[in-house]
């Protein structure tokens, strides 16, 4: 039925939508070229028309946008895998290593020995590289020998203070010294004992310029890794006490890392793996050395049976007494387990300390004995 025309000019027909259009169009008497998109067509039995060029604008929208969700999803999971396995572990590792941060020590600030009742002086020397330690040296009268107190992770000497005069009461000399990186000594970086172990050396030779006799170490934390690290390097070193260390670097890296996906929300994105391995990795790059040659329980099997005392507290989320037990098996028969009931970390003496002094008095003894036997059988 061919289209009625309209009272206009000739050959237009109505359109509903768009008005007078070509009625060429409409009975397909155009030609192919005619045919380009653009005009609005009447195609419907019902009246209706669209306009080409509209539903091709559309369609090419259409694709832009697709386009661009699909790139704006690669830039997120690129970002995504950048932050995991790139800034994440460069970030903690940054944190472990060479940030300088000295951990607010109410508890103990501002003391020193003079403080607690004790005469002493200032001893300042120098690590086999060359870092400058600075420590405070606490002489006793007829001392039997000398105990070297080394402090924890992003503490300084004050930590160890309220030692001092147990150590002193006991007739013992006292050194107490920053680790590098730390309070007052220099460094650029913390290594978890890769490195501290030859400041505690350092002190131990400080020790024995100063005062004959048997050297104790006695460290809390990092500074009870170094302390058995270092005596594995000396088998003069008469004893130790290892309190809150861990087994090594690897092993307590992956522990942290658990401990702060469920302290940090921004880590629980964080899969465990790989970020232990990069931040291991990262911690090397950025420290300057080997994590995997940070080995306490390895060190600790190199004390071939000399007076130990391994302490953790009972309840400690980040050095579980566990350790304790497995270090106190590498050292041998002679080596001794105290946990002192609490949950802080390196507070047992704090929260234990009749328990603990009597432990450490007995380590002091038995140095004195293995130092005499040492001295019998060089001779």
């Amino acid at each position: 039925m061919a289209p009625r025309r309209g009272d206009g000019a000739p050959g237009l027909i109505g359109c509903p939508q768009r008005g007078p259009i070509s009625a060429a169009v409409v009975s397909g008497a155009t030609s192919r070229s005619d045919r380009s998109p653009g005009p609005t067509v009447c195609e419907s039995p019902r009246g209706g028309c669209y306009d080409r060029g509209s539903h091709a604008s559309r369609g090419a929208r259409s694709v832009r946008v697709r386009s661009w969700l699909k790139g704006a999803a690669g830039l997120l999971l690129a970002g995504l895998l950048f932050f995991v396995f790139g800034w994440a572990p460069y970030f903690l590792a940054g944190i472990a290593t060479t940030r300088r941060f000295q951990f607010p020590d109410k508890e103990n600030a501002s003391l020193d020995p003079k403080a607690l009742g004790l005469a002493y002086e200032s001893a300042d020397f120098r690590a086999s590289d060359g870092v400058e330690l600075k420590g405070w040296w606490v002489p006793a009268e007829s001392a039997h020998g000398t105990v070297v107190l080394v402090h924890g992770l992003n503490r300084s000497r004050i930590e160890m203070v309220r030692k001092a005069p147990f150590v002193h009461e006991h007739g013992w000399n006292a050194l107490i010294f920053d680790l590098r990186h730390h309070g007052e000594s220099g460094g650029g970086a913390t290594t978890f004992g890769f490195k501290e172990k030859e400041d505690v050396r350092a002190s131990i030779a400080e020790a024995r310029r100063r005062s004959p006799g048997p050297v104790v170490l006695w460290g809390v934390s990092l500074g009870g890794a170094s302390v058995v690290m270092a005596a594995a390097q000396d088998p003069k070193v008469a004893g130790v006490i290892c309190d809150s260390s861990y087994r090594d670097l690897p092993d307590t890296v992956r522990h942290h890392v658990a401990l702060f996906r469920s302290f940090r929300w921004w880590l629980k994105i964080v899969p465990p793996w790989p970020l232990t391995d990069q931040v291991l990795f990262w911690m090397g790059q950025r420290g300057g050395f080997d994590p995997a040659a940070v080995d306490v329980r390895g060190a600790a099997a190199l004390l071939n049976g000399r007076p130990a005392l391994f302490v953790a507290n009972s309840e400690d989320r980040r050095m579980p007494k566990e350790i304790a037990f497995d270090l106190q098996k590498a050292a041998g028969a002679k080596a001794e387990v105290l946990v002192v009931p609490g949950k802080s970390h390196g507070g047992a003496w704090r929260d234990g300390t009749a328990a603990y002094s009597t432990a450490v008095a007995s380590v002091l003894d038995a140095a004195q004995a293995f130092a005499g036997a040492t001295q019998v059988a060089a001779r």
